[in-house]
């Protein structure tokens, strides 16, 4: 006959590798186990269940078929099990919480590790060169995963410390006080010599800072991120910030030096603030550049309304129709100067209109239109009101009609 091949019996496996194959069945069961004894005994998980319960589990099953994995002698895979204690490690530095609960409950586990997996119809060993080596396995293997766990520890102090410096010096920038470092307060070094104030406002809880920022100062409060970075690294920081989302607003100063940091933050926000009453009309980007006169204007909000009351009563009594042209008029005129022609056609009006207009004007402010001191005034004054009345804000109308009564 041709062709009849008979296969050779399979080799039976030796020992260790037997208990490893019969072993791994178990593993989830076995990690489920162990896991609620870590939990009870570390600190930074104890009473706690979800994430970090689930966390633990599956650290410790990929850790126990890796441990079998290295048992068996066989080739197999990289579980990256050493990355997840790493991070295991990292997480309680970032709690602040000591480790040293997290070493002796991986000591109790590996201790208990061969007892663990033969339990509850779990493989059984009757060859004590095996049982031995095993134990032996298990301690090699658990102080292993210890150092990992000690050295994601350490870089996580490292990194926390870090970061607590830098929130340190975000924080000291935008009080307006010299930045400093260290127990001594040594004075900060290598800041650049420019720098740029960028305010994010999702109209929500602030997000995160994103990955790509991760090198500028930053500090995230409830709705806003804050983040301070070299004024060459300006559109890289916004172009990141304004990805937030569709509602994110940004705005962003100009250039300054350290201590001109805690100012752009305040014209910043000023900025945020005058976008959310509709006096500035930009897009989700906001130049804190192109809105000098405004931030400036409105950065005394009682004295401009005390001002408003006291120079501009004659256009205050005035109908609202009335009141509206008048003044677009007057602070078209005051900004140019220009013959009724031109300022008609800036309005979009005829000229014969605002000649209209401009003798009513005259008739509300009579000689004070001749005097250099109320003219600066009111075209400062009219800069920042108008938008504002423009944006729906009738606060100093109200005002006016309450006193006039009074």
């Amino acid at each position: 006959m041709r062709g009849l091949m008979i296969q050779p019996a399979a080799s039976p496996l030796p020992p260790v590798a037997e208990f490893a194959r019969q072993a791994r069945p178990h593993v989830p069961e076995v990690a489920k186990t162990v896991s609620v004894h870590v939990t009870r005994a570390v600190g930074l998980y104890a009473d706690r269940e979800g994430r970090g319960r689930q966390f633990i589990e599956e650290a410790l099953a990929a850790a126990l078929h890796e441990f079998l994995d290295l048992f068996d002698g066989m080739p197999h895979r990289d579980r990256a099990v050493g990355r997840q204690f790493r991070t295991l490690g990292q997480r309680h530095a970032a709690r602040h919480d000591d480790v040293a609960d997290l070493y002796g409950a991986l000591l109790v586990a590996g201790t208990n590790l061969p007892s663990a997996l033969t339990a509850d119809g779990g493989p059984s060993i009757d060859d004590a060169a095996v049982l031995g080596r095993l134990s032996l396995a298990a301690h090699r293997y658990l102080s292993h995963l210890t150092s990992e766990v000690g050295a994601g520890f350490r870089a996580g102090k490292r990194r926390l410390d870090h970061d607590l410096n830098r929130r340190k010096i975000t924080e000291q920038l935008l009080a307006g006080r010299t930045p400093t470092q260290g127990d001594e307060d040594e004075p900060v070094t290598g800041l650049p010599d420019e720098m740029v104030v960028a305010v994010l406002d999702t109209g929500h809880e602030a997000p995160e800072l994103p990955e790509a920022l991760t090198g500028a100062l930053s500090l995230r409060g409830p709705t806003q991120l804050v983040v301070i970075a070299a004024a060459e690294d300006r559109d890289h920081v916004v172009d990141n910030l304004a990805a937030a989302g569709s509602q994110a607003r940004v705005a962003v100063s100009w250039a300054v030096p350290a201590a001109g940091v805690a100012a752009a933050h305040r014209w910043a926000r000023r900025a945020l603030s005058l976008a959310r009453r509709g006096i500035i009309t930009d897009g989700p980007v906001l130049d804190c550049a192109e809105h000098r006169t405004q931030i400036w204007l409105h950065a005394e909000p009682e004295l401009r309304q005390r001002m408003c009351q006291d120079l501009l009563a004659p256009l205050l009594a005035e109908t609202p129709n009335s009141r509206e042209i008048l003044s677009e008029t007057l602070l078209a005129w005051l900004e140019s100067r220009d013959s009724a022609p031109a300022i008609a056609a800036r309005l979009g009006v005829h000229a014969q209109t605002v000649r209209y207009r401009w003798k009513r004007i005259n008739e509300l402010f009579g000689e004070a239109l001749h005097d250099p001191e109320f003219v600066v005034q009111i075209t400062m004054l009219l800069k920042a009101s108008v938008p504002l009345w423009k944006a729906g804000d009738q606060r100093d109308f109200e005002l006016f009609q309450i006193e006039a009564v009074q």
